[in-house]
């Protein structure tokens, strides 16, 4: 019986994370940057950035503001972050099918909704 109700509030809470977005700890300390890649193809679709701010006489990451990838509904599924380390392997994460924005922003940290 205990099982059963807690079946539900279980189920809830799962769905309600599968439509959440993600934040910035979906790349591990250390990233040199990100890539976004749709469908299976080989070699991958890489996605550019659509929308991009630096500061003026910098250094990336320093000079960076905000990277954007928007309408990412419309891209082939699946659709795949790839966090790069510098010296390391990458870290490749599957976003979830109604992922439609991801940007990257200072301290590198990551967002898709």
């Amino acid at each position: 019986m205990l099982f059963r109700m807690l079946k539900i509030p279980l189920a809830v809470g799962l769905g309600m994370l599968s439509h959440g977005a993600f934040a910035g700890d979906l790349c591990k300390p250390g990233l040199t940057g990100i890539s976004l890649i749709e469908g299976s193809h080989n070699p991958p679709g890489l996605l550019a950035p659509d929308t991009e701010s630096l500061k003026p006489n910098a250094q990336w990451p320093n000079s960076l503001i905000e990277q954007g990838w928007h309408n990412l509904k419309k891209a082939e599924r699946p659709l795949r972050l790839v966090c790069h380390y510098g010296g390391k392997h990458d870290e490749i994460i599957a976003l979830p099918v109604n992922t439609d924005v991801c940007f990257l922003r200072p301290g590198l940290s990551v967002t898709c909704e």
